[in-house]
């Protein structure tokens, strides 16, 4: 099994063994609503080239019940001025389908779960891209296989059936992958690094040159306090970093939990990042009430006005209209760009990533209409002609160049063939929580930064625990599988 297969491998016995402490919290159904705009539908000429993409697919029987419940923290129609995208589409025109939001929080999101599954009101579907689904999410009762539902010898899900087996326990399947995708990506704005005479990161990255000495050289440099100027800014710089050593602080092989905090490459990531820490390069945000400069009601301005170099971020940042990117630069004249994270030395850098999953939740009243939107999300990830379509919405009506849209694809790419997955906050709720420390031990900016050889001998021991502990619990599951 190669490393990228070992990574992904996930221990799924351990869903019936970790306790969800999540489940024990109060009663979420008092969340507030939350408001958003509407999105915008596809326009018909490219309605028109979808129909007759997709005319010669097998659609299946009719559903009897058309309304998908999908509860999340965020709603997965097109809202806030964001175009329709195919798979919503899809399953509006060929099925008559609808997507309901069932609404929560990030924080009462498992909470509210497991409250509907008990109350015999279960939502349909639930998000597995967190990648807290598996394991700590996949509790017993939450979530229920989907090998009943979804067809694999079908021609658009046979290639996603490995991958889906890597949610599987007693030969049955937990989650829909769509596709294995980017995580954090570096986004820049060109006309900022042009001011500073910085080569371009990108023809950099072409030239194979985009190091993590390039990359300090730039943030060093550009880094001014005074000036309210920092080489970075955003909630994950340094998990960006640190996963650019191939290597997650938690993994999972071979069915196991793994503990890597004692890895010489990881060691060396977080070595790094100290170095950039006490040159002051990231952003204090505890001073902006723990906001990324120029983000939505963050009530300050960071990129677009020339005081950050850097956001690593996921691609969702700019994926999104101009209005809503405008912190960022001008994305239609040009401005924003992004670049995967450095490697040491310019090698092929890997890939901080995530899958694009769904669970089927237990109890759900319509895992026909799950079945049926998969499908459609399937389609509308691997047939070339409807992908075109997804992409135009790009260029189209969010600005994005085609440099822009090249480089997505080898983002993409990256995170299909040299994928990181951490899996720190998806083990135990008191894995996450000692790690709520560990992850931002050196690059802590609020207080004193830590070096990695103090963290890693200070919680060494007590991660080992946890791992040995939910290791002991798998064997549990599985003798309790095979018996």
């Amino acid at each position: 099994m190669n490393k990228a297969k070992r990574l992904l491998a996930l221990a799924v016995a351990l869903a019936s063994t970790l306790s969800f402490a999540a489940c024990g919290g109060s009663d979420s159904s008092g969340d507030e609503a939350i408001t958003t705009k509407p999105g915008v539908e596809m326009d018909s000429d490219k309605a028109s080239a979808l129909e007759s993409a997709v005319d010669n697919i097998d659609w299946g029987e009719p559903l009897k019940n058309t309304e998908v419940k999908w509860l999340s923290h965020y709603d997965i129609n097109p809202t806030d001025g964001k175009v329709e995208d195919p798979s919503i589409k899809l399953f509006k025109e060929k099925y008559n389908g609808s997507i309901t939001w069932v609404q929560a929080t990030w924080q009462t999101r498992y909470t509210k779960l497991a409250s509907l599954v008990s109350a015999n009101d279960s939502p349909d579907m639930f998000p597995a891209s967190d990648m807290d689904a598996f394991p700590m999410g996949a509790i017993k009762g939450m979530f229920q296989p989907i090998d009943n539902y979804i067809d694999f010898t079908n021609e658009y899900w046979k290639d996603a059936e490995e991958a889906c087996n890597q949610f599987s326990v007693a030969g049955k399947k937990f989650v829909a992958v769509i596709d294995v995708m980017p995580n954090l990506i570096c986004i820049y704005n060109k006309e900022v690094v042009a001011s500073e005479g910085f080569d371009d990161p990108a023809e950099l990255y072409e030239k194979g040159e985009w190091t993590w000495e390039a990359m300090q050289e730039m943030v060093v440099d550009f880094t001014d306090a005074d000036a309210e100027k920092y080489g970075f800014d955003g909630f994950w710089w340094w998990n960006a970093i640190s996963q650019t050593s191939g290597v997650p602080m938690i993994g999972i092989e071979d069915g196991k939990v793994v503990n890597n905090l004692e890895d010489p490459g990881l060691q060396k990531a977080q070595d790094f990042i100290y170095e950039l820490t006490k040159a002051g390069v990231g952003f204090p945000r505890h001073l902006n009430d723990w906001s990324t400069r120029g983000s939505t009601d963050s009530g300050s301005e960071g990129m677009g006005k020339g005081l950050t170099l850097f956001i690593p971020v996921g691609l969702y940042e700019i994926e999104d209209t101009l209005a809503n990117t405008a912190d960022l630069g001008d994305v239609s004249a040009g401005e924003v760009m992004f670049v995967p994270m450095p490697s040491e030395d310019g090698s092929e850098p890997y890939m901080p990533s995530r899958v694009d999953g769904y669970c089927l939740c237990a109890g759900a009243k319509n895992p026909e209409g799950f079945a049926a939107f998969m499908y459609c999300k399937r389609i509308a990830s691997t047939m070339d002609e409807v992908k075109t379509i997804g992409l135009s919405t790009l260029t189209d009506d969010y600005g994005w160049t085609q440099e822009m849209v090249d480089m997505r694809e080898e983002c993409y790419r990256l995170a299909r063939t040299k994928p990181v997955f951490e899996f720190y906050d998806a083990i135990s709720t008191e894995m996450s929580t000692a790690f709520g420390t560990i992850a931002v031990a050196t690059s802590n900016t609020s207080g004193e930064a830590q070096t990695w050889a103090t963290i890693v001998s200070e919680n060494i021991n007590g991660v080992n625990y946890y791992v040995d502990d939910t290791n002991a619990k798998i064997e549990e599951a599985i003798k309790k599988l095979q018996g």
